[in-house]
């Protein structure tokens, strides 16, 4: 009997690449589904630590009867009185205080025996607290070396421009904003109480979450309009474009993007205004970052921005909320010119806040 010759046969050249375009095909559909995922879950542990310092904000109240105020200190403004090296002058964000009700009570001692300017480079301030980073945003991973600590977290001053004191208490005589009359809970050297929120807690935001840019002039950044009282919304957003200033905008200096630093109650660093809505550019009335502007909350989540309200809850809010009339300038009393958006951001303007 003749036998037949046995052959192993093995996969072809061609049966190889198609196997491989199909594994390759595969992997692209489920990789968006990943990322998706991890979003979310990115998304979620931001959405806690918001949770966590609102719950934060209302233990120092029912311990102080009061909230923190939006930037606080000594008091003292003079260069010559208050040694930038050795005090908080008036620059002091709340989230010094709030420090030993998010579990940072060791460092919050360190500071109360030997209080630093927040600009300080010092040992004190460049600690990264996990609590006051969003993972969504990636470049809070790289804040550089020797510099003081970010933060993706700020609190809400309402629905006018973020002014600091000079020593006269106002920006000048001819401007007739208040730097310490915001209309929204946190502003400087306030002391609010729930009592004061008559719009309602659950109607007016506490507190929101910002981006770090991860562009020259991207998302995060601040631009020097060199304006006044005059400046609108409108004016702020022409400047920015598919969510970058165009090349010809002037851009603040030092450190010139939102919560460059997470102990400074200037507010650029860790305050924000319902002028703009959600996503906007940020502007800035003068190039010092005590200035006051407009600087609305952003964030690396599709779509919007997450808040917590004075009551403690946690919302998303879509960063195409109305808005009112962005040609208007802000306004000392009433009804806020900024529609829904800007109501959440006072705290007892009289406004009838609807769905959101």
């Amino acid at each position: 009997m003749l036998r037949r010759a046995k052959h192993n046969r093995g996969f072809t050249l061609i049966e190889l690449l198609v196997v491989i375009a199909i594994i390759a095909v595969l992997v692209s559909l489920l990789l968006p589904a990943v990322q998706q995922a991890r979003e979310a879950a990115r998304r979620t542990q931001c959405k806690n630590n918001l949770k966590q310092l609102v719950l934060a904000v209302h233990n120092y109240h029912d311990v102080y009867t009061r909230f923190p105020g939006g930037t606080t200190g000594s008091g003292c403004r003079s260069s010559s009185t208050c040694p930038t090296a050795t005090t908080g002058r008036s620059r002091i964000s709340a989230f010094v205080d709030l420090l030993p009700y998010y579990e940072q009570a060791n460092l919050y001692n360190q500071y109360s025996s030997a209080p630093q300017a927040p600009w300080s480079t010092g040992a004190l301030w460049v600690q990264q607290l996990a609590a006051l980073a969003c993972p969504s945003d990636v470049q809070f991973r790289n804040p550089g070396v020797n510099t003081p600590s970010m933060t993706n977290y700020n609190f809400c001053s309402g629905d006018g421009s973020l002014l600091m004191c000079s020593v006269n208490d106002e920006i000048s005589p001819t401007d007739p904003r208040k730097c310490n009359n915001a209309r929204g809970i946190f502003s400087m050297q306030s002391f609010r109480q729930i009592r004061d929120v008559t719009d309602g807690t659950s109607n007016t935001i506490a507190m929101s979450e910002h981006a770090t840019p991860t562009t020259a002039r991207g998302l995060g950044r601040v631009s020097e309009t060199g304006g006044a009282s005059t400046d609108t919304p409108a004016f702020c957003r022409a400047q920015f474009v598919n969510k970058e200033f165009i090349p010809s905008v002037s851009l603040v200096g030092d450190v010139g993007f939102r919560g460059g630093r997470w102990n400074d109650g200037a507010g650029m660093m860790t305050r924000f205004n319902t002028m703009i809505p959600p996503n906007g550019p940020s502007c800035q009335e003068a190039s010092s970052h005590w200035a006051g502007g407009m600087f609305p909350p952003s964030s690396r989540h599709a779509g919007g921005v997450q808040v917590a309200m004075a009551d403690g809850s946690v919302r998303f809010i879509s960063e195409n909320i109305d808005a009112g009339n962005q040609g208007a300038v802000e306004v000392a009393g009433g009804v806020s010119p900024y529609g829904v958006w800007g109501a959440l951001g006072t705290m007892g303007s009289g406004e009838v806040v609807g769905e959101f």
